[in-house]
């Protein structure tokens, strides 16, 4: 093979869109684990929802952040207010890979199929309760804003 043809035929693989991310990639959501132990523990379906007065079970109409998730290279995982689950209360949690960003920037997804529509992400403020932003301000001291690559909230798909 020629080495025009080479440097051409690499060329045209790197034009490709060769994505080296895995933003909008499925993840477990993981909390510290509660005996002090350095391996995070799987947060359950049950500690995401919320009572309702008719005793039903329902979004808890926030974003919820995961931090140490193994599956993200960032090691944030994101499941937005609007995300649907058909788990059982008792399975694990997933939500989708993210990072930090500031507001303007591009979230560019694993596979560009979900760079549009519902699953898009886009740069944004996630609505977190006060309890964890304080904790995610804590130990990571770099964080001033809850900006993160996530889906719009009123998008309503996994």
């Amino acid at each position: 093979m020629s080495r025009t043809l080479l440097t051409a035929s690499v060329f045209v693989f790197l034009a490709m869109g060769c994505r080296k991310t895995d933003l909008n990639a499925s993840c477990r959501l993981v909390k510290s684990n509660p005996d002090g132990g350095s391996e995070p523990v799987a947060i359950r379906e049950r500690e995401l929802l919320v009572y309702q007065a008719d005793g039903g079970l329902a979004a808890n109409g926030r974003d919820f952040i995961g931090v140490g998730s193994v599956d993200c290279v960032e090691l944030f995982c994101v499941r937005d207010s609007s995300w649907r689950s058909d788990a059982g209360l008792d399975d694990e949690a997933y939500g989708y890979c993210s990072k930090q960003c500031v507001p303007g920037d591009e979230c560019p997804s694993f596979e560009e199929s979900f760079d549009t529509g519902a699953t898009a992400l886009r740069c944004r403020g996630l609505l977190l309760s006060a309890e964890a932003l304080a904790s995610l301000k804590e130990d990571f001291p770099g964080i001033y804003q809850p900006d993160f690559c996530a889906r719009s909230p009123d998008a309503g798909a996994q």
